[in-house]
């Protein structure tokens, strides 16, 4: 078995945001002062006790059946890149009811580039443009990601569940993080996430350069896991 240690990302003197994306105030990057093997080792130990608990555990069996797919409610209009994704990627809610709303977002690489499509080779950025209406602060986030392929073929047209095992959930979201923690009030939350632990020489063999993504983001309470506070469904063209 190969093990594959990650390089630290050099620290950036200020963060780049895209014109389009107003948070209201300005946020420096993630720190990345770190040692890497103690990150990366502690990133294969929380995947390893999270799989159980994360939401692709409850769908793996099933997978192993037959693929799990979310149709499109119109089946007439079949785009292999739906939602504007041929030349920006695309942001909306997967859940109303929850206790923060998504205005918008976007997603740049770690130096603040956010050319396009975006490059799954490297770890990315993501950008949440939402409001909290809830009466207090949340100190203790953890983000679920589950991840889905664009189909247009044989199982009909709409999204195809890739099973990840949750290597790319992050479940300890506001460790070195200055956009945490999520306040009442509209703000900016800032996020990492690294394909490259998932997108291996292997599993690029199902996957496809230039094709359309989804990435389904559920923001939890650690606290209290069951407290769902947004559930943001993002679908981007990527770059391997």
């Amino acid at each position: 078995m190969k093990a594959y240690v990650l390089l630290p990302v050099l620290h950036l003197a200020s963060a780049f945001l895209p014109n389009y994306l107003d948070p209201g105030n300005r946020f420096q990057a993630i720190r990345t002062q770190y040692d890497p093997r103690q990150r990366l080792m502690g990133q294969l130990q929380r995947s390893e006790v999270s799989v159980e608990d994360s939401l692709d555990a409850g769908k793996v069996q099933s997978y192993l059946q037959a693929p799990i797919m979310d149709h499109d409610s119109d089946g007439e209009r079949c785009e292999a890149l739906p939602n504007g994704t041929s030349s920006k990627p695309a942001f909306f809610m997967c859940k109303e009811d929850t206790l923060v709303t998504l205005h918008g977002g976007a997603i740049t690489n770690m130096n603040g580039d956010d050319r396009y499509p975006v490059n799954f080779e490297k770890p990315i950025r993501v950008f949440l443009d939402v409001t909290s209406v809830a009466p207090r602060r949340y100190d203790n986030l953890g983000l679920e990601v589950s991840l889905y392929k664009r189909s247009t073929g044989w199982f009909g047209c709409g999204w195809m569940f890739l099973p990840s095992f949750g290597m790319l959930s992050n479940y300890e979201m506001c460790a070195d993080n200055p956009s945490c923690p999520l306040s009442p009030g509209r703000q900016v939350l800032e996020f990492t996430i690294d394909p490259t632990r998932l997108f291996t020489r292997l599993f690029r063999m199902i996957h496809y350069d230039m094709s359309a993504y989804q990435l389904v983001v559920r923001l939890r309470d650690n606290r209290d896991p069951f407290n769902e506070l947004l559930c943001a469904t993002i679908q981007t063209r990527i770059h391997l």
